[in-house]
């Protein structure tokens, strides 16, 4: 999966995907910078004077195998969360949950695990 992001500080950014949600940096140009974790791709390309994002349009899921363990982990590591884990979507055999914040251009980030559902 390849996602491309505008940001107004590509240093900053860098930073923000590397440092604190662990992606590595496979190339940088000129304004831009690409960097992944596992099979998703992230281009980072600056745009200074970028109109402020539509929230609701830009929203990047990051699937992890335990959401609890990741958003503890970020949370330890300075991450302000907007809700922590929780169902967000439930189906007949399996439940969607996540954990939400944003980056530093304000682009809406969830951390996302499947689960199947148990009947109680």
């Amino acid at each position: 999966m390849g996602i491309t992001l505008l940001v107004t500080n590509l240093d900053t950014s860098i930073a923000f995907y590397r440092d604190m949600l662990g992606f590595r940096e496979l190339d940088a140009g000129e304004g831009n910078a690409v960097l992944a974790s596992g099979a998703t791709r992230l281009v980072l390309r600056a745009v200074p004077e970028v109109a402020p994002i539509n929230r609701r349009l830009v929203h990047l899921n990051l699937e992890v195998a335990d959401v609890q363990a990741a958003h503890a982990e970020l949370r330890d590591k300075g991450v302000r969360f907007t809700y922590a884990p929780r169902v967000v979507n439930r189906g007949e055999r399996l439940e969607l949950w996540a954990a939400a914040f944003r980056d530093p251009d304000g682009h809406g980030i969830a951390l996302t695990q499947w689960r199947e559902r148990t009947t109680t």
